[in-house]
């Protein structure tokens, strides 16, 4: 579960994990929605979740003031469905301002406070917390206990209808040790101003989770080219021994 964009469903979906984003896959979900009452969300299932149960939770946190600007610069609109499922799963949003009162509130205050209580309500469940920037989808699907013939792959038992091999990327610090945080459209010292105790519980959690409170500090860098048609094709005789299906685990 998390509350910002990951690459991990991609990846995973790469190295034969076949799971949904935003919803549920043979091998399970990666999804900021299911943080709160999974069993009655499902976006692109049939069913319900109420007699599903996932065998793991996984966390995945992300720098703060990354996931903020992502958050922010998603919303089109100060205020939309989202925004209004948002409230009334997680009230502290908005913080006793209900109806109208909250649609007024800064942007960036709303969006801070969603990090803070998102995360704080996943932890009270979660099985592992992980920080996106410096984990590998690889890592992950063996914390799920899947086979390592899939884990360890080249990607040959990808869950695509491709008949090319898809690379696995992996998180890696760009050349130069430093990743540009000028287009951030969240800042410590913004949030401060907005709420000062918001921002020094923020702070605490941060450097919980392992975070310097510096964004720049944890760069991250992915090619985007990995994500066009590419690499070699793929061994016809091996792909159809990799296509009974890998372990029916469901990973959260």
């Amino acid at each position: 579960i998390t509350p910002s964009p990951s690459l991990h469903p991609q990846m995973f979906n790469r190295l034969g994990v076949h799971v949904h984003h935003e919803g549920l896959g043979p091998h399970g979900a990666v999804s900021w929605f299911f943080a709160y009452k999974s069993n009655s969300y499902a976006i692109n299932n049939p069913d319900s979740l109420s007699v599903h149960h996932f065998c793991f939770v996984f966390h995945q946190v992300r720098h703060p003031m990354r996931v903020i600007s992502s958050v922010v610069k998603a919303s089109k609109k100060p205020w939309d469905t989202y925004w209004a499922w948002i409230a009334k799963m997680e009230p502290r949003v908005c913080e006793g301002a209900g109806g109208k009162k909250c649609q007024k509130l800064p942007l960036l205050l709303r969006a801070s406070r969603l990090w803070l209580y998102w995360n704080e309500h996943i932890e009270t469940y979660a099985d592992i917390r992980f920080k996106v920037e410096e984990t590998s989808p690889r890592d992950v699907c063996r914390l799920a206990q899947f086979e390592e013939r899939l884990c360890g792959s080249d990607g040959r038992y990808h869950t695509t209808s491709s008949k090319v091999i898809q690379p696995i990327v992996e998180p890696a610090a760009p050349a130069d040790g430093h990743t540009g945080v000028e287009h951030l459209q969240a800042t410590w010292e913004a949030i401060e101003a907005l709420d000062p105790a918001l921002a020094e519980k923020m702070k605490e959690m941060t450097r919980r989770y392992g975070y310097h409170l510096d964004p720049a500090m944890h760069p991250q860098s992915l090619d985007t080219s990995a994500f066009r048609a590419g690499g070699k094709d793929e061994p016809k005789a091996k792909a159809k021994a990799g296509s009974g299906g890998g372990s029916k685990k469901f990973a959260g």
